[in-house]
């Protein structure tokens, strides 16, 4: 899929598939083409969302000290976001993949968020409280936070999703 940002306006895919899913996998290749970002333009990349609204979790891309970079962030049952480290991205094409689970039960405290790049885990946190959570639609593709100093063309490609086991590049 090649996505052409040319203004601040959201563009994505849907998959509207998932169904109160506790336990979800996506992953997908994804080359930053070069994409012109002014140093802390950043924007959404996937979504998870409960419903059509309540973004449960999700990838932010963004450019900062002249590199391309990621985060995860995960929703609590408090409605705190959590996040990841920033890893920082080439300009190439990468294998994204992240495992999202909800916590089994109230006061287990045993949600994840887990993210690989290129098919080494880079993110694993772990002890979410966030049993209230489900993923009923997912969105791939520049869908919030677009700046205007980015501007350009990258690239999305092979997004596959399961219930469980790894995908793997």
């Amino acid at each position: 899929m090649q996505v052409v940002i040319n203004n601040n306006n959201p563009m994505y895919v849907a998959d509207d598939r998932p169904e109160a899913e506790a336990h979800y996998r996506a992953r997908f290749y994804f080359d930053p083409n070069g994409i012109a970002m002014a140093s802390g333009n950043s924007h959404y990349l996937f979504g998870g969302l409960m419903g059509s609204t309540i973004e449960v979790v999700r990838l932010n891309f963004r450019y900062s000290s002249g590199s391309y970079q990621l985060s995860g962030i995960v929703l609590n049952d408090n409605s705190n976001s959590i996040n990841t480290s920033w890893f920082t991205l080439s300009d190439a094409p990468h294998v994204i993949e992240l495992e999202w689970q909800a916590s089994s039960a109230a006061g287990a405290n045993n949600g994840v968020l887990r993210l690989w790049l290129d098919g080494t885990q880079i993110a694993d946190l772990t002890n979410i409280d966030n049993d209230t959570q489900r993923i009923d639609l997912t969105v791939l593709g520049p869908y919030s936070g677009i700046d205007t100093g980015t501007r350009g063309t990258y690239f999305i490609d092979a997004f596959e999703s399961r219930r469980d086991t790894y995908i793997g590049p």
